[in-house]
């Protein structure tokens, strides 16, 4: 399975506090389909509808995330 830098989180946290109020879509790049699903699962987690994911050919990850 794929970790996560602290990073990643710290990030995902600072964006989802960021727009508390209003949501929005947000374009992040994982480097596989294992930290795509661990991003995708750090608080705060996505529910349903509120992410999307597609494979590059590269095997790099593209998720929109509503945060």
């Amino acid at each position: 399975m794929t970790q996560l830098s602290a990073t990643a989180a710290e990030t995902k946290k600072a964006m989802a506090s960021e727009v508390a109020a209003t949501k929005t879509w947000r374009h992040v790049i994982q480097p596989d389909a294992d930290a795509a699903a661990n991003y995708l699962n750090l608080p705060p987690a996505q529910g349903p509808g509120e992410a999307t994911m597609a494979t590059r050919t590269d095997g790099q990850v593209d998720l929109l995330v509503l945060l």
